[in-house]
């Protein structure tokens, strides 16, 4: 089967045929050109020729010599159909990663989505082509998420401690709702202080938040709970695709944690999924770096989340031009 490698820089020449893979947020166009900034994006394209589609993406942001996939963002990849065949992956990759050896690199990093959002003959198909290409794993996360089904959020929670604070937010009068016209100054001081307390970084500022938000108004999503009328826990949720949705950020009131408000908003949340047909809530890591956070983790599985392994690869300057 003949293919053909489409390769764009800085976004010139992006093909206009459909694109036949499950494709993501992050990789997206519009995404990639906010994370450039003043670098170079190269974005490789595999079309099949004999249906003309577009089975295959990568790209990568280069800064310092260093080719990142993503430069800014939860995670870059590399994005194919379900049914390529790995001599045909292999070829793509391969002959991508041959022409950013013209590039004078010292180094590929790609930081991957979670083994969830592929199949399990793609994960194989995918690892044994970075092995072939001399990648090397830099570090594993765990990360988790939680089938959508028919289950309530409740009948999908696993610890009954969970179940009947859920319980007793309902009897307590919660409430939970998507936040249209957000106060971002609020919302922004709410997570930061929620943040602080937990000794984790705010990761993005007022204006950023607020930007993010103006610029994806399809992606990126805020949730609340509140209790007479005051915010108890908030949800900063971005739309992957179709199928997706990941919990960016959650913040609770500190004054509120023996209710676990945090729980109910996932609950509404989850219902939310349901309700737009999404099949995975993405619940993010429970590690930094590959260190383990055994609370969150521990948080994450008792509401029924389940462990998929989120993989770091890079690909050194001595291996990048390969024989």
């Amino acid at each position: 089967m003949p293919y053909q490698l489409i390769i764009s820089h800085n976004f010139n020449h992006i093909p206009t045929e459909p694109f036949n893979f499950q494709r993501y947020f992050f990789n997206e166009i519009e995404h990639l050109q906010h994370q450039r900034g003043e670098n170079d994006c190269y974005s490789f394209y595999w079309q099949n020729m004999d249906n003309e589609l577009i089975e295959g993406r990568f790209s990568v942001i280069i800064q310092n010599k260093i080719a990142y996939s993503p430069l800014r963002a939860t995670f870059g990849g590399i994005e194919f159909n379900q049914k390529i065949l790995d001599e045909n992956l292999f070829d793509f990759l391969e002959k991508s990663i041959a022409y950013l050896c013209t590039c004078n690199l010292k180094k590929i990093i790609i930081n991957f989505y979670p083994e969830s959002y592929l199949s399990k003959n793609q994960n194989q198909i995918l690892e044994k082509c970075l092995s072939r290409l001399h990648f090397q794993v830099k570090f594993t996360e765990q990360n988790y998420d939680i089938p959508v089904t028919n289950k309530s959020f409740y009948e999908t929670v696993k610890s009954p401690r969970a179940k009947q604070l859920l319980r007793k937010s309902f009897k307590n009068g919660l409430i939970f709702q998507e936040e249209i016209y957000p106060n971002f100054l609020k919302i922004h001081s709410f997570i930061e202080h929620s943040r602080k307390r937990k000794n984790r970084p705010m990761t993005m500022t007022l204006e950023q938040l607020r930007e993010h938000f103006e610029k994806f108004p399809k992606n990126f999503l805020l949730f609340s709970v509140t209790h007479a009328n005051l915010i108890v826990s908030v949800g900063v949720t971005i739309k992957i695709n179709e199928h997706i949705l990941y919990t960016f950020y959650l913040a609770d009131d500190e004054k509120y944690l023996k209710n676990s408000p945090t729980t109910f908003l996932l609950s509404g949340i989850y219902n939310y999924c349901q309700e737009q047909k999404l099949g995975i809530l993405d619940m993010g890591i429970a590690t930094e770096k590959g260190i383990l956070n055994e609370g969150l983790a521990h948080f994450k599985k008792s509401l029924g989340a389940k462990l998929s392994e989120k993989k770091t690869y890079f690909l050194i300057n001595n291996d990048i031009c390969i024989s």
